[in-house]
C-alpha cells in the first residue's frame, strides 16, 4: 500500500488538457477543424440568400465551439481547498480547516464531493468524469463549458446533415457528401445520447460519477442477494423434490435401458424359486420375497448384475439348508436283514431265561 501511494504520488499532475497532448484528443480536434472547413466551403456554394444565413449561424456556432472547448480544456479543475493547502505548506504555514476527509495521494484535505483523478492525478471538486477527448477532468469548475460544447456540438451536427442533403442535389460534389453522410450521423447520435445522459443528470441532480458508482453498486447488491439464497435454496429440498429427482433418473435409465439392446430390462416380478416335492422335509419353511416396485435403487445395468447375484447366493443358501435336513433327520427305509438278526437274538434270550428257571 505505501508503495503505491509513492508510485501515485511521483506522478506529474496534469494541470489542464494543454499540458501533455494525447491520441483522442488530437484525433477529436483534427475531425472538428476539418469539419468546420467543410461546412464553411459547402456554404459559399449555396444561393444568395442561403449562403447569407448559413454563414452567420455557421460563424455564431464555431466561435462558441472553440470558446467552450478551449474554456473545458484549459481551466484546472483541482480541489481549491488542495490548492490552498499545498500553498501554504510551501511557505511553511499551518492549514486550519474543519474538513475530515483526506487524500492520502495529494496529501491534503478535500472537500466530501472531491475525487482523486489517477488519470491527472489531482483531487477534482465535485468530480463528473474525465474526458478523454479534452484531455482533462470535469468538475464544478468547467461543467457549464462541457455542457455547452455538448450541445453547440449537436446542433452543429445536425447543421452538418442539412448541408450534406443539399450537397447530394449538385452532381458535382456528390463523392464529399456521401462521405459526409456516412460520418456525420453516427457522430450525432452518439452526441445526443451524450446530451440526453448529462440531462438525465441534472434532472436528477447527480453527477457522472455518482451513476457509474449507483450501478456498480446495484450489481454488488444482487450478487450478494444470489449468494444469500442458494444455501437456502438448498436447505428447502425435502423427501418430495428427493424422491421427484429419483423418479427422474429412473425414467432415464428406463430409457437408455430401451436404446440398448445388450442390456436387459430389470423384471420387477423375478422368477420363484423351484418347488419343493413332497418327500423333501424342510426345517424352515421358505418364503419368496418379491423385489419392491417403490425402489430407491435406480434402475441400471449395475444394479441387475448385483440383483442376480444376490438371487444366486440365495439359491445356494436352500440347497445347503435341504442337505442338512436330509443328513439330520432318520432314514425311512431299513435293511430287512438287521430286523432277522435282532428277532433271534430275542428269541435266544427268552430261551436261556426259561432254563434258568
Amino acid at each position: 500500500m505505501d508503495a503505491e501511494l509513492q508510485k501515485e504520488r511521483l506522478k506529474p499532475i496534469r494541470r489542464h488538457g494543454c499540458s501533455d497532448l494525447q491520441l483522442y484528443q488530437a484525433v477529436s480536434w483534427f475531425y472538428t477543424v476539418i469539419d468546420m472547413i467543410i461546412s464553411f466551403m459547402i456554404a459559399f456554394m449555396m444561393d444568395e440568400g442561403l449562403k447569407e444565413f448559413m454563414l452567420i449561424v455557421l460563424t455564431i456556432l464555431i466561435t462558441g465551439i472553440i470558446f467552450t472547448c478551449l474554456r473545458a480544456t484549459l481551466i484546472d479543475p483541482t480541489d481549491s481547498i488542495v490548492l490552498k493547502e499545498q500553498n501554504l505548506k510551501s511557505k511553511g504555514l499551518e492549514f486550519k480547516t474543519d474538513l475530515k476527509t483526506y487524500c492520502l495521494v495529494c496529501q491534503a484535505h478535500v472537500m466530501e464531493k472531491s475525487k482523486h483523478c489517477f488519470s491527472c492525478n489531482k483531487c477534482v471538486e465535485l468530480f463528473d468524469h474525465h474526458c478523454i477527448w479534452l484531455n482533462n477532468c470535469i468538475g464544478i469548475k468547467n461543467y457549464k463549458y462541457f455542457f455547452i460544447l455538448v450541445v453547440l456540438l449537436v446542433i452543429f451536427k445536425c447543421l452538418r446533415i442539412i448541408q450534406d442533403i443539399l450537397l447530394l442535389l449538385n452532381s458535382a460534389f456528390q463523392i464529399l457528401a456521401l462521405i459526409s453522410i456516412i460520418l456525420d450521423p453516427p457522430i450525432l447520435i452518439v452526441l445526443s445520447y451524450l446530451l440526453g445522459m448529462h440531462l438525465f443528470f441534472k434532472y436528477k441532480g447527480i453527477s457522472t460519477y455518482d451513476w457509474i458508482k449507483m450501478k456498480k453498486d446495484k450489481e454488488k447488491s444482487k450478487i450478494q442477494q444470489k449468494q444469500q439464497q442458494l444455501p437456502k435454496m438448498n436447505e428447502s429440498v425435502g423427501y418430495g423434490q428427493l424422491l421427484s429427482t429419483s423418479k427422474r433418473f429412473d425414467f432415464k435409465c428406463s430409457l437408455s435401458n430401451k436404446t440398448d439392446n445388450k442390456v436387459p430390462q430389470q423384471n420387477f416380478f423375478p422368477k420363484a424359486l423351484p418347488q419343493i416335492t413332497k418327500n423333501q422335509n424342510v426345517s424352515t419353511p421358505q418364503v419368496t420375497q418379491l423385489q419392491s416396485i417403490f425402489t430407491i435403487q435406480p434402475t441400471s445395468p449395475n444394479n441387475q448384475i448385483q440383483l442376480r447375484k444376490e438371487y444366486e447366493e440365495s439359491d445356494g443358501r436352500q440347497i445347503f439348508n435341504k442337505v442338512i435336513t436330509e443328513d439330520s433327520e432318520a432314514p425311512e427305509n431299513s435293511d430287512s436283514r438287521d430286523e432277522v438278526n435282532q428277532n433271534d437274538q430275542d428269541n435266544e434270550n427268552q430261551k436261556s431265561e426259561k432254563e434258568q428257571n
